[in-house]
C-alpha cells in the first residue's frame, strides 16, 4: 500500500500568468491582470476530503520582479491582534502561501498575512529540522496590503470577510536561482487558519490541496505551479 504522505496531489498544475504591469498593493484585487487569472476556489479541511465552510478565492501572478498572491476570504469573525513584520504567532486568522520550487530539493518557503496586516516569512532548509523560530529570522522583502469588510476583533457581530494582496520579490528565492523562466514548474499550497465563534469547532484549517493530515508542511501534496507568458 502506498504511504499517503508520498502520493502527489492529483490536481492539474496552476497556470501562473505573467503580467507586464506592477500590481498596486491596496487589498482590492481590482487590476485587469487579476481578472485574467484562474481563481482557486476548491479549499479542503486539512486532513479531510470535505470542502471548507469558509470560502476562499486565491490567485497567483508573476512579473519580471515579483510573485504576486491574493486571497479573498469569507470570514464571519475577523480576528487579528498582532501588527508589523514577524510578530509572535498565535491565535490570529491568517492566510498562508507555501512555495516549493523543486519536488526533490528540500528547500521551501512560507509567507503569512493576517487581517490586521501583520506579515511573517520563513525559509526552511529542510522540513522538521527545528521549530519555526529557527527559520523566521529570514527576511524575504515581502509586502502586503489588506482590506476588511467587518469589525476586527468584535466577536459579537457577524463580519463578511477580508482580502489580502501580497508581492514577493524574486530575490526571496535566491537559493533556488531567483526568478523562474517561462515554462518552469514549481509547487505551492495556499492555506488558512480561520478562528470563529460561528464555527462549531471554533477553528477551521483549510488548504488548496487535499492533505492526509492536519499539517500544511506535507509538500508531497502541493499543487504544481506553471509559469506562463
Amino acid at each position: 500500500m502506498n504511504d499517503p504522505e508520498t502520493i502527489a496531489s492529483p490536481q492539474q498544475p496552476y497556470a501562473c500568468l505573467w503580467t507586464p504591469d506592477a500590481i498596486t498593493l491596496d487589498g482590492k484585487v481590482d487590476e485587469k491582470a487579476w481578472k485574467r487569472t484562474s481563481p482557486i476556489t476548491d479549499f479542503y479541511v486539512a486532513g479531510l476530503t470535505k470542502h471548507a465552510t469558509s470560502r476562499t478565492t486565491a490567485r497567483l501572478l508573476w512579473s519580471d520582479t515579483h510573485l504576486y498572491f491574493s486571497a479573498e476570504m469569507e470570514d464571519a469573525d475577523l480576528y487579528g491582534l498582532h501588527e508589523g513584520h514577524d510578530p509572535p504567532f498565535g491565535g490570529d486568522d491568517v492566510i498562508e502561501l507555501f512555495v516549493k520550487p523543486s519536488r526533490t530539493d528540500p528547500f521551501y518557503w512560507e509567507f503569512h498575512v493576517t487581517p490586521r496586516g501583520a506579515t511573517r516569512d520563513y525559509f526552511y532548509a529542510r522540513r522538521g529540522a527545528g521549530p519555526n523560530e529557527r527559520w523566521i529570522a529570514y527576511n524575504s522583502g515581502m509586502r502586503a496590503a489588506v482590506t476588511v469588510d467587518g469589525t476586527l476583533n468584535h466577536w459579537e457581530d457577524r463580519d463578511a470577510g477580508w482580502i489580502a494582496e501580497v508581492a514577493i520579490p524574486w530575490t526571496a528565492f535566491g537559493r533556488m536561482g531567483g526568478r523562474p523562466k517561462e515554462g518552469d514548474a514549481w509547487t505551492f499550497l495556499v492555506a488558512r487558519y480561520d478562528y470563529s465563534v460561528h464555527l462549531e469547532a471554533g477553528l477551521e484549517l483549510s488548504a488548496s490541496s487535499i492533505l492526509p493530515k492536519e499539517s500544511f508542511h506535507l509538500f508531497e501534496h502541493y499543487r504544481g505551479l506553471s509559469f506562463i507568458k
